[in-house]
């Protein structure tokens, strides 16, 4: 496996393609709008960057990178306590679920960390649901701490409803 950095929508297919298995199944089974992921695919690439864990060509992990500023359910709390722009925002981070628990995220993680532009930023945040206890931990591992939670309506997969995330904002002061 290599991890690329990329701004090239060369893998966005694929990327497209992870992100509706990781969101579309299991416990956090929800409804994707694909005009409205790709729409937020693109602003994140034109506005930062992917890391990219590639195996055998194909894409089997991401890191989407953005500035903070993209982040439309930003809590005041973190608006009114960081310098939003010296913050960047890890907006996606996804596994392939075949290939989870065996590395990939820290990988991405850690080369997230020697990649990213330090004399442009100088805070890092990553959301994620309260109920992913595995990211949660990793996030823990490499420095993250919580310091905000919202709450997320999302669109149960079959269009029957909605159910509500509680998502946490964890930050971490870049070195």
């Amino acid at each position: 496996m290599k991890v690329i950095q990329t701004s090239d929508s060369q893998y966005q297919d694929q990327i497209t393609a992870l992100y509706i298995e990781a969101f579309s199944t299991g416990l956090s089974k929800q409804h994707i709008d694909l005009p409205g992921l790709q729409a937020y695919l693109d602003l994140i690439v034109e506005k930062g960057y992917a890391l990219l864990a590639i195996e055998d060509g194909l894409v089997i992990g991401t890191i989407l990178c953005s500035p903070l500023s993209i982040d439309k359910l930003l809590p005041e709390d973190i608006s009114k306590n960081y310098s939003i722009d010296k913050c960047v925002y890890v907006a996606e981070m996804v596994v392939s679920e075949l290939k989870r628990g065996k590395g990939i995220g820290s990988q991405l993680l850690n080369e997230f960390f020697k990649t990213v532009d330090k004399s442009l930023y100088t805070d890092a945040f990553i959301r994620v649901w309260d109920e992913n206890i595995p990211a949660i931990s990793l996030y823990k591992k490499v420095g993250f701490e919580p310091v905000a939670a919202i709450k997320q309506t999302k669109t149960k997969a079959d269009g029957s409803g909605t159910f509500v995330m509680q998502k946490i904002y964890l930050h971490k002061k870049l070195d």
